[in-house]
């Protein structure tokens, strides 16, 4: 009889074991998160918690002081841990991915992906009886420090408030500093005029509000203004603009066909000492235009380019684009401006009284045109007004109501000179259409926004290179254009 109820006890005992490996754990109890405050590591680190409610920006707000840096952001609670990435406030930086859970009783634990862990416990902070806010009105910048200490402006990322916790009385010293384009104006604490001087030292000994109060220099004129205007290298044509108290605008544009264009958009603060931008978050892109000269696409290319452009007394700007294909810098010289904009920077271009006086001034032996008076199917052609710069000969003028430029320049100089030695046109625009006809024996190469329309053309002999522009007028700027035959009896007439 034991026997039997032994083997009936080691039955069920097998039946209970069987059936408990068959059951799943049990999930872990999800549980509210509660820890916050201020932590510090045996080294010194510190790490601090605190829950957000701030619309838009809510979860528990991290900042985390490793090594001297700073780096925080917001993450979220997934399971019984915070993680996220301390560097979500900036899509640019490389992710910094942390975990924090509890370790023990109070203390906190952070893994860093890929990294290090760290472990962290509580510091009593004392009871903030004053509290002191530091703003600021206009643009400007401020600092602090503890004690008669000088502040110093972090120059990446400059203070435009700050909140200062005191459990007794101190000193403190404040520094304000103005953006570029502005004045510092003055101190108030509480609304009530406190101090005209920048820096001040002051007994910090009751809660209060002090406001560094800034406003713009009447005076004030962007230092990019001296090089305002346009510049061109080879076939690029660059764009130079004022932007804000201190920076530049500039546009690079590279023409590869009639309707392709490569362009650069660069913003930079010009350094007056050295007249140098070292820009970063440069855009570049490759444009295609339809048939009416609207952009059809817009590839991004990057939108994150780094590179300098210095600027020379002569007229001239270095760009060295950090992500070249060819790793050459680009020189590129002012042209005079179209329309009334003004230039600051001298003209390269001499007047002359004559195609001849042009001709030897530039140094292209002779410059034969049309005569005046002659007509094509576009009207008659007349001649108003000729200069010359280093190897290039231009005579301006009129074929019927349209205006009519015509170039001459060596195409193979013995030094190096400020036009496109191929296109000596100095127009870079991204026409819709592109053909090549003959006449006088060469290649013509025309381009213009209407099919058979030309309003520019070019082509080379074996020493020289020629161009012809034609501009109608109003309406008709971007569109009017002479007709192949009008255009082959112009280059029949030009040597």
């Amino acid at each position: 009889m034991k026997k039997l109820i032994c083997m009936i006890l080691a039955a069920s005992m097998l039946f209970v074991l069987a059936a408990c490996g068959e059951t799943k754990p049990a999930e872990p109890e999800i549980i509210e998160w509660t820890r916050q405050g201020t932590y510090e590591d045996e080294s010194g680190n510190h790490l601090i918690v605190n829950l957000s409610e701030t619309e838009g920006y809510e979860g528990w707000a991290v900042s985390l002081m490793l090594d001297g840096e700073a780096i925080g952001w917001i993450i979220h609670q997934e399971g019984n841990a915070l993680r996220g990435n301390l560097n979500g406030w900036d899509e640019n930086l490389d992710p910094f991915n942390v975990t924090i859970t509890e370790e023990g009783e109070d203390g906190l634990k952070l893994e860093v992906e890929g990294g290090e862990t760290y472990y962290f416990t509580p510091v009593d902070m004392p009871e903030a009886t004053i509290i002191v806010t530091v703003n600021i009105e206009g643009w400007g910048h401020i600092a602090y420090a503890e004690g008669e200490e000088a502040p110093e402006i972090d120059p990446e990322f400059p203070a435009q408030s700050a909140y200062i916790g005191l459990a007794e009385p101190a000193v403190h010293t404040f520094l304000a500093e103005p953006e570029a384009g502005n004045l510092f104006v003055k101190w108030t604490k509480n609304g009530e005029d406190y101090s005209t001087e920048p820096q001040i030292t002051l007994l910090l000994d009751e809660s209060a509000e002090y406001t560094a109060v800034f406003e713009e220099d009447p005076n004030w004129q962007n230092p990019v203004m001296n090089f305002v205007g346009e510049y061109q290298c080879d076939r690029a044509h660059a764009t130079v603009e004022c932007w804000g108290f201190d920076e530049a605008f500039i546009t690079i544009k590279w023409g590869s066909s009639a309707w392709e264009q490569t362009r650069w958009i660069i913003v930079g603060k010009l350094d007056t000492d050295t007249l140098a931008i070292s820009y970063s978050g440069a855009s570049k892109a490759e444009l295609v235009y339809d048939e009416a000269g609207e952009i059809k696409s817009d590839e991004s290319v990057y939108d994150d380019g780094t590179g300098t452009i210095a600027f020379h007394d002569d007229g001239t700007f270095t760009w060295h684009e950090d992500q070249s294909e060819t790793g050459e810098d680009m020189v590129f010289e002012w042209i005079p401006a179209m329309g009334d904009g003004s230039i600051s920077m001298p003209n390269p271009w001499t007047e002359a009284d004559s195609a001849e006086a042009a001709a030897d001034g530039a140094g292209v032996g002779y410059f034969k045109l049309p005569e005046a008076g002659a007509e094509v199917v576009g009207g008659p052609i007349g001649w108003e007004f000729y200069r010359y710069t280093d190897l290039l000969a231009e005579a301006n003028g009129y074929v019927g109501a349209a205006e009519l430029t015509v170039r001459k320049g060596v195409n193979r100089p013995d030094h190096e000179v400020s036009y496109d030695t191929a296109d000596v046109s100095g127009d870079y625009t991204a026409y819709a259409y592109e053909w090549t006809i003959e006449a006088g024996g060469w290649q013509i190469r025309c381009f213009g926004n209407e099919e058979g329309r030309a309003m520019k053309a070019i082509w080379s002999s074996d020493n020289f290179s020629y161009c012809i522009l034609v501009r109608g007028q109003g309406d008709l700027r971007d569109t009017y254009g002479l007709g192949s035959d009008d255009i082959a009896s112009l280059v029949d007439a030009i040597a």
